[in-house]
């Protein structure tokens, strides 16, 4: 037991409590510059397309493509709804991941400090903060932070005694909210039931919370069953299940040597129990602490189906706790620690791009997206880069969906879709598209900066065709030109019908442009591109 009215500085040294309180100003001052600068990640408009669709009156799986659980969009829709369209959006939805960023890192401190001491707390603490990875991912705006911060509220109170029946119940409903944010829980899940069967096989000790254990199950089903009982009664509970089940599940398929995997598995986990049992007199507390990661990333990385290094966000506080309290009787611990930190310094600013801008392009997109288009009006984009405007096409172009696309498993029908939503506007063109729809695009849309617009460069024979139909201009480098456009003269925008047109130049060899109306009256144009506007 620590004396009463201890503080922390009755553990620390006074070079310790300098150099923590040091590298934590570093860190706070570091996010607060990155928050703004560091790129954007592509997941992250499509996490905030998804959002947005709930602001919009639409229905994630049923009118918005996604292929994660849907908890996270749901609860920041009202803070997007609340900014409303801005160019920035994304920067400000990052704020919202600074609550959960303190949150993770108050956990570890209290994880160490429970387990250890206050001293491997508060050093776990701000090596968390500095490890690139972590902080990294931890500045975009993703359902992963979401999902590490429940779960490490949730192993909060788990490692943390006494477990009531009240706090039992708690970390079960935190776990089932983190299940409703990402699938990953069940690995979770599952690394959690192993560590705590295996400390007790090992040590006798029997964890607390199996006193527990109906509250904690009776409350880990609140939030998904919440969840599926909306969709069910909104009638999108097989586009519920197809998003986050079905669609991923073909990935199973698709991992190179798979079956070696899963064969590899069951040796991974005789491993796992070999050193366990070789560290069985070792504090069971701490030994469950160390075999949770064990159990979740042999797991991971051997039979779940796709693995990137956001998927071990919640196992970076763990690490963090267990290098502090490997290390915190090394008499030259603050050495040390500092040499680490000032290595994640380095490898920031590395990974950082040396803390230049890199968010100007997306802002830049986004104020075309706004002046481009107007609210209801479809944009064919990637992800859901645009944010704020609907696809024609229901897929998102991510891995998954290209590869299925290969194989013939969902056909490529961008060219239909785009035409029957009269959708007149796409991002800039990009390798992400599959080779049909791509070509489509690229002969029936004409490049205004960052976004295309419907229409095409007029041959020198003057001829042109229209995929989409509707009102349409033909421009000259100073505005509209003159001549005939299919036989009449020509003086303002017009309707043109599907199919192939002509328009007879007044002035020989000049270049010309044929281009939906509204992208011209809004101030863009194919002979002036605004890729440098902000």
């Amino acid at each position: 037991m620590f004396p009463a009215r201890a503080t922390i500085r009755d553990f620390l040294t006074r070079s310790e409590r300098i150099v923590i309180a040091a590298l934590a100003a570093i860190a706070f001052l570091l996010k607060a510059i990155l928050l703004f600068r560091y790129r954007f990640d592509s997941d992250e408009p499509q996490h905030l397309h998804v959002t947005w669709g709930w602001t919009a009156g639409l229905v994630q799986y049923r009118d918005v493509f996604d292929n994660h659980a849907p908890l996270f969009h749901i609860a920041t829709a009202p803070l997007l709804a609340l900014l409303g369209e801005r160019a920035d959006i994304l920067i400000w939805m990052r704020l919202a991941m600074l609550p959960l960023f303190a949150a993770v890192v108050i956990c570890t401190w209290l994880v160490g400090r429970s387990l250890y001491s206050h001293r491997a707390g508060a050093w776990a603490a701000v090596l968390l903060m500095l490890f690139p990875p972590f902080f990294l991912k931890s500045l975009e705006y993703r359902n992963d932070n979401a999902w590490n911060a429940l779960w490490m509220v949730a192993l909060t109170i788990l490692v943390m005694r006494p477990i009531t029946v009240v706090r039992a119940a708690l970390a079960g409903l935190l776990l089932g909210a983190a299940l409703a944010v990402s699938m990953k829980t069940g690995l979770l899940l599952l690394a959690l039931a192993g560590s705590a069967l295996l400390v007790r096989a090992l040590t006798g000790n029997r964890s607390p919370i199996g006193k527990h254990l109906a509250a904690a199950l009776a409350s880990l089903v609140i939030a998904p069953l919440t969840v599926m009982l909306w969709f069910v009664q909104a009638g999108a509970f097989r586009e519920l299940v197809f998003g986050v089940y079905a669609f991923n599940s073909t990935l199973s398929n698709q991992r190179t040597l798979a079956w070696a995997g899963r064969v590899a598995w069951p040796f991974a986990i005789a491993l796992i129990v070999w050193i366990a049992r070789r560290n069985r007199d070792r504090d069971p507390r701490r030994l469950f602490l160390a075999l949770v990661p064990a159990f979740f990333t042999v797991t991971l990385v051997l039979i779940w189906l796709l693995v990137s290094p956001r998927d071990l966000l919640p196992m970076m506080p763990i690490a963090a706790v267990l290098v502090a309290g490997w290390a915190e009787g090394f008499s030259r611990r603050v050495p040390l620690f500092a040499a680490i930190a000032a290595l994640s310094c380095l490898a920031l600013v590395y990974y950082a791009d040396r803390f230049e801008n890199r968010t100007d392009e997306h802002i830049t997109m986004m104020n075309q997206t706004l002046r481009l288009t107007r609210p209801g009006e479809p944009l064919m984009d990637i992800k859901g880069e645009t944010i704020y405007r609907r696809r024609p096409f229901y897929f998102a172009f991510e891995t998954l969906t290209r590869e299925q696309m290969r194989r013939g498993l969902i056909n490529d029908t961008i060219a239909e879709d785009v035409i029957a939503a009269r959708c007149y506007a796409a991002q800039a063109d990009g390798p992400m598209l599959p080779p049909r729809g791509r070509r489509f695009l690229a002969d029936n849309f004409i490049d205004m900066g960052r976004l295309r617009a419907a229409g095409q460069w007029i041959g020198d024979d003057g001829s042109f065709t229209i995929a989409i139909p509707g009102a349409y201009v033909v421009l000259d480098e100073t505005g509209h030109a003159t001549g005939a456009l299919d036989g009449r003269a020509y003086s303002r925008a017009s309707e043109l019908t599907a199919g192939p047109h002509h328009f007879e130049r007044t002035i020989r060899g000049q270049s010309l442009a044929v281009v939906w109306a509204p992208a011209f009256e809004r101030g863009h144009s194919p002979f002036h591109l605004r890729d440098l506007e902000f």
